[in-house]
């Protein structure tokens, strides 16, 4: 997986940039930036698969960087211990949070994590009928139309926001029958199962981290409610989301 390192302060940036061992995370650098604005335009250049990036820039933040350029994934890297910082950073899709000092072994394992995030993008669609999770949801493929992909691509970036067809069918500038026709007949779901099915398998894997309360993790998986999430996961996996946590396997 390719990487963009945004981070200001140019010791640390190059030092990461020649000693970390960004191989044994599966990745590798593809170019960095100290701004907000080298930032934009190595992402447009690039096209990296994951954004590591400080949270605090000369000319403004990691947060809003995310929000505008919506990576695949991102990390995001702070010396702000607050626990509000990392629980807005994840809402805006950020895969993880680490605080300065930097640990290599702590940033090796946060990579890790958005390979394998990224990853499941690239397996079978399946919503398993014996109660566990599945393998990240609904991925793109060589066997679907450019339209479908982009519509995934979309549901992938935004899933944590309110959206359903109508924002996708926007996104992707068609109407709202046609791509609910088109997704239907190459996916064998609708768009709002599929948006469901990623929401669910996303939440199985905040469930697995103690930071994080169920009702935060409702919110990070885009449920205003944390009632209705517990239901929705519930019907999904035959247990609750606590059920899950205490017994994940």
């Amino acid at each position: 997986m390719t990487v963009l390192l945004v981070e200001d302060e140019p010791l640390l940036r190059q030092e990461l940039e020649e000693t970390f061992p960004w191989e044994s995370a599966g990745c590798r650098i593809v170019a960095s930036a100290g701004t907000l604005a080298q930032a934009r335009w190595a992402v447009e250049e690039y096209q990296p698969d994951i954004l590591v990036t400080d949270i605090q820039l000369p000319d403004g933040d990691g947060i809003s960087l995310i929000e505008e350029v919506m990576p695949k994934a991102a990390i995001i890297i702070t010396g702000h211990a607050q626990i509000v910082y990392a629980q807005k950073a994840l809402r805006v899709g950020a895969a993880d949070f680490i605080l300065k000092p930097l640990d290599d072994n702590e940033l090796r394992q946060a990579l890790r994590r958005a390979v394998a995030k990224l990853s499941t993008w690239h397996s079978a669609p399946q919503v398993q009928m014996d109660g566990k999770p599945g393998r990240g949801g609904q991925a793109a493929n060589s066997h679907q139309s450019p339209l479908v992909q982009a519509a995934l691509s979309f549901l992938h970036r935004q899933y944590r926001r309110n959206i359903g067809l109508f924002e996708a069918a926007q996104d992707v500038g068609v109407s709202e029958g046609h791509l609910a026709s088109l997704f239907k007949a190459e996916t064998g779901m609708t768009f709002v199962q599929a948006l469901t099915q990623f929401r669910m398998e996303q939440a199985c894997i905040y469930l697995r981290d103690p930071r994080f309360h169920v009702s935060e993790v409702a919110q990070l998986c885009g449920f205003n409610d944390p009632a209705y999430f517990t239901r929705v996961f519930k019907r999904h996996y035959g247990r609750t989301p606590r059920e899950f946590r205490d017994h994940p396997g």
